[in-house]
């Protein structure tokens, strides 16, 4: 048989309320185009593997491969591992995709100087939102748009690269470049952040392009227990760790210790206890204090360790030149970014 053009993972660690729903989107979505699904359980404790025995009933083709070693990045190298498809495309397991998002995302890589594709992230709440939690905490809820027009990312300028609940890579070269880095990434219940953003680093920097497709959408389900003030406190400053350790592997020490002119402003912010009822600026402003002190405490992390931090930020091999066509799925030959 031939390969399929794309293999969507759907990496899972104890999501068994929300796991049906994004499977059978990804499976709705790969029939048309000839792709596979393919879930990876990253060490369920709850009900997921009784989940997954009724998907693999319903549709024989998923395949479904348990890895024990805690960690969305090794989920996610095991995912790419076992991809049978051109193109890996992630969705998370709290995601759904919409009408014609698997086509939309696949077809930049006509070109084959595309080594990861991204689609917008829309936010749905599975219960009501409490009240101050309007659109600018939605980014940390990952909703992501870089608008209405499909472009490359270059990671500034409100251009930054794709995040993981809806994101894909060309499966070769992806692998070549090393796979996303056990450093970063969420591990067990502590939101380590910047795995795939990681690895969009080393593609950029060896002359890879990062393509935004605003067609390829997905709605991202928000449930109960991330609508609380203390999960978007402890969020924001694991971001700012993360940033931090990401910047060190591929901007070095000095661009990243530039950034703190951003950061130690915010630290002289008036600290906010989270209390009912909760002021929404004043939670916001708290949250970027702790985004800051987060940033800090990864920059001196990272600077003690700066060696074995660095050690597996390997570069990918240098793109074609942009010209050269490669595989595409529902693609038009002139498909670009």
């Amino acid at each position: 048989m031939p390969a399929p053009p794309a293999t969507v993972v759907v990496c899972t660690h104890d999501r068994a309320h929300t796991l049906a729903r994004a499977v059978r989107g990804a499976l709705a979505a790969a029939a048309p185009v000839g792709a596979e699904v393919l879930v990876v359980d990253n060490a369920s404790t709850d009900d997921t593997p009784a989940v997954l025995a009724l998907l693999t009933a319903e549709a024989p083709s998923l395949r479904v491969v348990d890895e024990r070693e805690l960690g969305l990045s090794v989920a996610r190298n095991r995912g790419l591992a076992e991809a049978a498809g051109a193109v890996t495309v992630f969705l998370d397991d709290d995601a759904e995709p919409h009408a014609g998002w698997l086509p939309a995302l696949l077809a930049p890589y006509a070109d084959a100087s595309v080594a990861c594709v991204g689609g917008p992230i829309r936010v749905r709440f599975a219960a009501p939102a409490p009240p101050w939690l309007d659109a600018p905490f939605h980014p940390t809820l990952s909703a992501y748009d870089a608008g209405s027009v499909a472009c490359r990312l270059h990671h500034r300028d409100g251009k930054w690269f794709p995040t993981g609940a809806n994101i894909s890579f060309r499966t070769a070269t992806a692998r070549a470049a090393g796979g996303f880095s056990r450093r970063l990434g969420p591990l067990g219940r502590r939101p380590v952040l910047h795995d795939e953003t990681d690895l969009c680093f080393r593609l950029h920097r060896a002359g890879w392009a990062i393509c935004y497709a605003p067609d390829a959408a997905v709605d991202h389900w928000i449930f109960p227990e991330r609508l609380t003030a203390a999960w978007f406190v402890v969020r924001h400053r694991e971001a700012g760790r993360s940033a931090a350790l990401c910047a060190l592997r591929n901007r070095g020490v000095a661009r990243t210790a530039a950034a703190l002119r951003w950061y130690l402003p915010l630290l002289a912010t008036k600290p906010y206890l989270p209390r009912e009822p909760i002021d929404g600026a004043r939670l916001l402003a708290e949250c970027r204090r702790q985004e800051a002190r987060g940033y800090v405490a990864g920059l001196l992390e990272g600077l003690a360790d700066l060696r074995s931090l660095r050690r597996d930020a390997t570069s990918a091999p240098r793109a074609p030149a942009p010209s050269v066509r490669g595989v595409g799925a529902g693609a038009d030959e002139g498909a670009r970014c």
